[in-house]
């Protein structure tokens, strides 16, 4: 099975506890390249993004995540779409060009009504 990227939503005083949640759910051996992002705008919110190489079980506050490296975007599927339709007259066309470099350190969220919330991220040492 490949790697999988996931990303689980928490708080900075929480933060211990969580990374320690995500050992135990998918055990030390399958968490690989952990990293933790806050929030520019609101830094006690805080992501923890990471490979696991087996995904039969998903912690709380967690989603499956995709990656673009060169801009360190981080992004789900749903909203990669809305943000397609956000940025093309409100048409889903997957064939169409997303300029990434206009996305540098963010983390693009869909909010359930066709539209990309854009949060920008910065890396935190742990």
């Amino acid at each position: 099975m490949r790697p999988q990227l996931l990303c689980t939503f928490t708080y900075v005083d929480r933060l211990t506890v969580s990374i320690g949640q995500i050992y135990k759910a998918y055990s030390a051996s399958d968490v690989s390249n952990m990293k933790v992002y806050s929030y520019v705008q609101t830094p006690n919110n805080v992501i923890c993004v990471y490979n696991v190489s087996t995904s039969e079980r998903r912690l709380k506050d967690t989603i499956s995540i995709n990656r673009k490296k060169d801009t360190n975007t981080f992004y789900s599927i749903n909203a990669l779409n809305s943000l397609i339709r956000v940025l093309n007259n409100g048409i889903l066309d997957k064939s169409f060009a997303i300029e990434w470099s206009n996305y540098h350190n963010t983390l693009l969220l869909a909010d359930g009504d066709f539209n990309c919330k854009m949060i920008e991220i910065k890396e935190l040492s742990v």
